[in-house]
């Protein structure tokens, strides 16, 4: 008995997690269509800045969500929460973030948010961020731990000025875990640009002066 009811609960989660996905995918196309996503620029953003959409993926992801009764709309704050029926309460994060919980474009198939691009813009301003941001903290950090730090960091610099290569490797990427594949890069990004940056702050100003 115990066999069984362990089969039968698989099944059914199983169910579900087919279920989630499916709604993810549908919404996806909903906001990639409304978005007039077209190579990494959202044409349909008439008047605004094309490669910079996030904002607007997330609003109509959570309206498209409201819309199959995933999400609820509180007009009197403008913010959006999970709906609970009397069974289960919804996936709604699940549905929107994957079963990764990460970030808009990282590639889940699982999401909505995940499997909508991010634009070469975007990435190249993600990885200025994350590397000056990275670079900064490490240097008050202990080795190994800072090592490793600059070492991130560095990539992130070289890649923020390396756009163009960065999001084509970004894409192949992408692409690769949409379809449930694993990808590794070709690139050597830290041999593009030899920068130590463990030379201190002079030479973190220099990468962040590109």
């Amino acid at each position: 008995m115990g066999a069984a009811t362990s089969t039968r609960s698989k099944d059914r989660q199983e169910k579900r997690d087919n279920s989630n996905k499916q709604q993810a995918n549908e919404i996806k196309e909903v906001v990639k269509k409304k978005l007039g996503l077209v190579d990494g620029k959202a044409t349909n953003l008439t008047g605004k800045d094309q490669d910079m959409y996030g904002s607007e993926a997330s609003k109509f992801t959570n309206d498209e969500m409201v819309k199959r009764g995933l999400l609820s709309y509180n007009k009197n704050t403008g913010g959006y929460s999970n709906v609970v029926n009397n069974v289960i309460k919804s996936d709604s994060n699940i549905i929107k973030y994957g079963s990764s919980n990460s970030a808009m474009g990282s590639g889940d198939p699982t999401g909505a948010m995940t499997s909508v691009p991010i634009s070469n813009k975007m990435l190249q301003q993600q990885n200025k961020i994350k590397g000056i941001s990275t670079a900064v903290l490490s240097l008050v950090m202990p080795s190994p731990i800072g090592t490793v730090m600059r070492a991130s960091a560095t990539k992130d610099l070289v890649n923020a000025s390396n756009p163009n290569a960065a999001y084509k490797d970004y894409k192949l990427g992408f692409d690769a875990k949409q379809q449930g594949k694993k990808f590794t890069s070709t690139r050597n990004e830290l041999g593009i640009l030899k920068l130590g940056l463990s030379k201190g702050k002079d030479k973190l100003g220099e990468i962040i002066g590109n």
